[in-house]
């Protein structure tokens, strides 16, 4: 199996998160794009995602933004 590279993408601080159509939590980054952050194994592990205090402890985190060309 290949290792999986680190997702592409100018790095960008969370603002806030909403949840989609389909109850998945997205996050909203500065730049004003949105990154999908659920918690759905196996293919991503994002526990924290699930409660509104791991979502508050994550604002201003960064994420790749893969909208944004680095």
């Amino acid at each position: 199996m290949k290792p999986q590279r680190a997702p592409e993408g100018q790095l960008r601080r969370i603002v806030g998160f909403r949840l989609d159509e389909n109850l998945d939590w997205v996050a909203k980054l500065e730049c004003g794009h949105q990154l999908l952050v659920r918690q759905n194994p196996p293919f991503t592990e994002q526990h924290w995602v699930t409660t509104a205090e791991g979502r508050r402890e994550h604002l201003d985190h960064e994420l790749p933004c893969l909208a944004c060309k680095p």
